[in-house]
């Protein structure tokens, strides 16, 4: 009985191994965020015609209808300093919390530029998580404001 009881233990911790090793060899960092060229994680900045005042709305009503594992997302913070506006946003996952910023930045002429950063607080692999909170928000925000 104790041969089977150690097997299974061995067997577990070997499993929990394996995810561990796994999620740092394929997502390898704990953080995503927008770039003009994408990036790594092909997460584009995004730029729609828009002026921020709105863009700020639509990010905030879009934050407020969005959900991960259960549990909704929480605006903590914001600041609008003229040209450039940022949402700092809880995200929750599982156990743990995850932070996103919304930066929307005045590009002139009717537009505005959105770029999106979420990053875990512990850990330092997010099996691709933070891409897709990332993602997540930005396809939301697609459907409500008109990209360039």
């Amino acid at each position: 009985m104790k041969k089977a009881i150690i097997g299974v233990l061995v067997l577990l911790i070997g499993i929990a191994v394996g995810i561990v090793v796994a999620g740092r060899i394929f997502f390898p960092d704990n953080i995503a965020q927008t770039f003009p060229d994408g990036g790594a994680k092909n997460l584009n900045t995004r730029t729609y015609q828009s002026d921020a005042a709105s863009a700020r709305k639509a990010s905030k009503e879009v934050i407020a209808g969005l959900s991960t594992w259960g549990g909704s997302w929480k605006l903590v913070d914001e600041t609008d300093g003229g040209a450039e506006a940022r949402l700092k946003v809880e995200v929750p996952v599982v156990i743990f919390t995850d932070d996103l910023e919304v930066t929307i930045k005045d590009a002139g002429d009717g537009m505005v530029e959105v770029n999106v950063k979420s990053q875990s607080r512990v850990g330092k692999s997010d099996f691709g998580e933070n891409a897709r909170h990332v993602r997540k928000f930005l396809d939301a925000l697609d459907k409500k404001l008109k990209q360039e």
